[in-house]
């Protein structure tokens, strides 16, 4: 029968002595406070990351990209924790249909399983480390840890780091995106246009996640992957906070997870940069070739999996958005003529006049002449040439026939309870500065 030492040991290697102990340091027995520490965070981490790891597989739902997929089924079991959490302790009222969707996002329900998570632990580390004071500590506790947060950073950041590379977290702008004015966006909004502006920027974070993913899921190179997951997270976590991206509670727990296993080889690290003495490297524990086989087959599974259910799914999207049709009526268009109710509102200032409308697969947005800019669905028949707007916020909704000659639509039907004719003239949005202006070495 294997010890738990040994049981940990079997995926990567991880139950020999840590090497910023020195030998004395290790054959003697941690004091209760480090034991406490230890368990305490074996047991809140451990609470708080496991419940995610169906959420890091693309194709069972994670990330949204499928709402019948087990990462939501999965979520609709752990979630009633944290749920009755926020509604018993935080007082939250309300559907909160987000809080069982077994996704990472700032829900309240996310908020309320931290709090049961460091509450069980606190309780659990504390009768545990009484219950053994006098006998030597728990040596697999911290290997294990160390395993836990190592494989929670690199499941959790994977299907991050492929979707940049695709892109897919961070696509092209689109014309909705073009049209939409910096004081129009969301401070997400705003963040999301930054990225997607420049490929290769967003292509370079994902490299780097992925890098950190790698890193992490050798023991020998654990160290330099939690050394380059602190400036990389931290970044991340920033951005989030400062942005209002709805990731902040995960991104710091990733921080801090990285940043625990940066300080149980801060000795190492502080050695080996001459600040410290340098330790000798610990001496690996023999594995039979059995165990060896199942800790590299554990180790594919887990992470291998996640990369290879991120590459699917975004590449399944990729090649769908290549794929798509493009419809004639698609595009940014400035209107030059509008008669509503036999009124030609062309060359007045009404505030029901368009001025420009721009037209995506199954999104479109209109720009009146008070500088509204409103957000609809559309649903466009290329074989019925009609285009069916239902801007919800403002209550207007219509059908329209459209005719396109070159670069002119014309588009007739009713909008608003309001029979309209609107001819729309096209803009090429690649002319636009933001899209036209090259990279240059040199500013003379």
């Amino acid at each position: 029968m294997h010890s738990p030492t040994m049981s940990v040991a079997i995926l990567d290697r991880a139950s020999s002595p840590r090497p910023d102990l020195e030998p004395a340091a290790r054959s003697a027995p941690s004091s209760w406070v480090r034991r406490l520490i230890s368990r305490f965070a074996l047991l809140a981490f451990g609470l708080f990351h496991l419940p995610l790891i169906p959420n890091d597989y693309p194709t069972l739902g994670g990330g949204g990209f499928r709402p019948d997929g087990l990462s939501r089924a999965w979520g609709e079991v752990f979630g009633q924790v944290g749920l009755w959490v926020a509604r018993h302790i935080f007082g939250r009222t309300g559907p909160m249909p987000e809080g069982l969707s077994g996704d990472n996002g700032d829900t309240a329900e996310e908020y309320g399983r931290l709090l049961v998570a460091v509450v069980v632990a606190a309780i659990a580390a504390a009768i545990w480390t009484a219950a053994d004071r006098r006998r030597p500590r728990a040596r697999w506790v911290e290997p294990a840890l160390h395993l836990l947060l190592r494989y929670a950073i690199a499941l959790g950041l994977a299907s991050y780091a492929i979707a940049k590379l695709y892109p897919v977290q961070f696509g092209t702008l689109s014309r909705l995106a073009l049209e939409t004015r910096v004081g129009e966006l969301h401070p997400m909004g705003l963040l999301w246009r930054f990225m997607e502006y420049s490929q290769p920027y967003s292509v370079f974070a994902g490299a780097m996640e992925l890098a950190v993913v790698l890193l992490l899921s050798f023991r020998r190179t654990s160290t330099l992957g939690a050394l380059l997951c602190l400036p990389v997270l931290a970044n991340v976590a920033l951005m989030n906070f400062c942005y209002s991206v709805p990731v902040k509670l995960f991104s710091t727990s990733m921080v801090v997870s990285a940043a625990v296993l940066v300080l149980y080889d801060a000795r190492r690290i502080l050695g080996a940069l001459g600040l410290g003495p340098v330790l000798p490297r610990a001496v690996e524990p023999v594995l039979s070739r059995r165990a060896y086989l199942v800790g590299w087959g554990l180790k594919i599974v887990l992470i291998g999996g996640v990369i290879a259910s991120s590459v699917y799914d975004m590449r399944r999207l990729v090649i769908e958005r290549a794929d798509r049709p493009v419809s004639p009526v698609e595009g940014t268009w400035r209107v030059q003529s509008f008669v509503t109710a036999g009124r030609d509102l062309a060359q007045t200032a009404e505030p029901a006049r368009w001025r420009r409308l721009v037209v995506d697969a199954g999104r479109a947005a209109i720009r009146f002449e008070d500088e509204r800019l409103e957000r609809c669905t559309s649903q466009i028949d290329d074989a019925a040439h009609t285009l069916t707007l239902d801007c919800a916020r403002i209550h207007q909704a219509g059908t329209l026939h459209w005719a396109r000659h070159g670069d002119t639509v014309q588009l007739d039907g009713t909008f608003d309870h309001a029979p309209v004719t609107v001819v729309l003239q096209r803009l090429d949005e690649a002319q636009l500065r933001l899209l036209s202006t090259r990279f240059e070495w040199t500013f003379d």
